[in-house]
């Protein structure tokens, strides 16, 4: 089939893991990731089948999530066929990781999700610093002590997120927290690409954070957003992003 490698090579149908939940991955993958273009077919159920090793039960019940996501579309007469980006469901926590991670446009990717976080988490800071309760503002002091006694990378990482998770929280706004939860997993790529500072760029990288916490507590909303807008700022130069620039 054009665009597929070898099942065996790509995907581990382990006993640990549901086959559809593995075949969802490395379909979803390939497809975001470009190696099947709109557009493209995807082949029969047999092939699938045949290609996965595995029953045309679970491979409907994988085009059936890969559809809910967007990725997929299924006609009489056309088989099921890759869909146009444009109808790809982006904030999906799957289809938002694919993307990161993909080879091609991974770049873009990261530029966008940097960009929806500038529009909005500097407002939500703001809010924060006018809602927050002892027990959110707790929360937030209990992330950054996590970030600075941090020994793995996937603990940074998790603390860095809860943080960034408490301020939504604090906002009391359930549409704030509810497109954290959304981009979560895509803030943990993005959350990596800061882990080989040094310690001296670690600590100031924590700071960053505390300013953000100690304006919220203060309940300093024009504070916070600012303080909020320079943690994305310095987020930026860590990502080495070039933001498009404007024609005008």
């Amino acid at each position: 089939m054009a665009g597929m490698t070898s099942d065996a090579d790509d995907v581990s149908l382990g006993t640990n893991k549901r086959y559809h939940d593995a075949i969802v991955h490395a379909l979803g993958e390939r497809i975001v990731g470009g190696a099947l273009a709109a557009g493209a077919s995807i082949g029969t159920e047999q092939e699938l089948c045949d290609h996965f090793g595995t029953s045309r039960t679970v491979i409907r019940e994988a085009i059936k999530i890969l559809s809910a996501k967007g990725l997929l579309e299924s006609r009489p007469r056309s088989g099921t066929r890759v869909t146009d980006h444009s109808e790809w469901l982006l904030l999906d926590p799957q289809v938002l990781a694919w993307r990161l991670g993909a080879e091609n446009g991974s770049e873009r990717a990261r530029i966008d999700l940097y960009e929806l976080r500038q529009s909005f988490e500097p407002a939500a800071a703001e809010l924060a610093a006018a809602r927050a309760t002892p027990q959110t503002l707790q929360k937030m002091k209990h992330a950054l002590l996590g970030m600075t006694l941090a020994s793995t990378a996937e603990e940074k990482i998790e603390h860095d997120l809860a943080f960034h998770t408490a301020i939504l929280a604090a906002t009391g706004n359930a549409f704030y927290l509810a497109l954290g939860s959304l981009i979560s997993a895509g803030l943990k790529h993005v959350f990596k690409a800061g882990l080989q500072r040094t310690a001296k760029e670690d600590e100031r990288w924590i700071r960053r954070h505390q300013n953000v916490y100690e304006a919220i507590a203060g309940a300093d909303g024009p504070g916070a957003a600012e303080q909020m807008k320079n943690l994305l700022r310095e987020a930026l130069e860590v990502q080495k992003l070039k933001l498009p620039q404007s024609e005008n």
